[in-house]
């Protein structure tokens, strides 16, 4: 479908593939939507009436909790869909709040007419039941590791993620968001969050003026050469652990 063209190569393919027996409905109803960066496009919580597909540009995921704190957990791309798990899995309401990250051109897929050709289309049922399947389980494995990562090296993932968002090119990024905010976002205290920056600071991955965080090209860059070798080493410790246990 013409639609598809501006994705990458592997997701159209992948799309044209899914799509290609999809009911007069869905070709008649989906629609094309432009929406600026900083703009909420699911509210968790209201009706899951649409299935939202990402054409282009980044969004982020947001938790809300039981105690209303905001939790950005991870960020999406073109090919990704929302609304559609909580379809499958019969809920009435949104489970998570998406806002966009840069400007971003969405399909729009009324549920009923999406969930009707899935069930007459045994092919693109079992594919996006495989899809969905595999992000469940990877987010779930990520979310649990990231319980263990120590304070400071959440923080540089937190800042990298901010950096990459913004797509900079090596220039100078400040995070403008507050310690408060900052805090319930990673998911650890205000003091903690202070020492991390103070070891940031002294470790010349970042600078502090008038209080707000700043991270250079080159900070950016040394912040993920250091997660690349954190993660090895926790991979090689893991792999030890294993062996022990034998």
């Amino acid at each position: 479908m013409e639609i598809f063209q501006e994705l990458p190569t592997e997701k159209r393919l992948y799309m044209d593939y899914l799509f290609q027996n999809c009911t007069e409905e869905v070709q008649f109803y989906m629609a094309l939507a432009e929406v600026e960066a900083d703009r909420t496009l699911i509210e968790a919580g209201e009706p899951c009436t649409s299935i939202y597909m990402i054409l282009s540009g980044k969004v982020t995921g947001i938790e809300w909790p039981m105690e209303g704190k905001a939790y950005s957990f991870k960020d999406f791309g073109p090919g990704d869909f929302f609304g559609e798990i909580e379809c499958f899995a019969d809920l009435a309401s949104y489970r998570i709040s998406v806002v966009t990250v840069t400007p971003c051109r969405v399909l729009i897929i009324p549920a009923v007419y999406y969930m009707e050709w899935l069930q007459k289309d045994v092919t693109a049922l079992y594919l996006r039941t495989k899809e969905n399947m595999h992000r469940l389980i990877t987010q779930t494995a990520e979310a649990r590791k990231y319980l263990f990562i120590e304070s400071r090296e959440r923080l540089m993932m937190y800042l990298i993620r901010k950096y990459e968002q913004k797509q900079l090119s090596g220039k100078e990024l400040e995070i403008r968001q507050n310690r408060n905010q900052i805090s319930e976002e990673i998911g650890f205290s205000v003091k903690t969050l202070n020492r991390s920056i103070k070891k940031l600071e002294e470790m010349q991955l970042i600078q502090v003026r008038k209080g707000k965080m700043l991270v250079s090209g080159e900070g950016y860059m040394q912040m993920k050469m250091h997660m690349e070798q954190y993660r090895k080493e926790e991979k090689k410790n893991t792999g030890r652990k294993s062996k022990s246990k034998r």
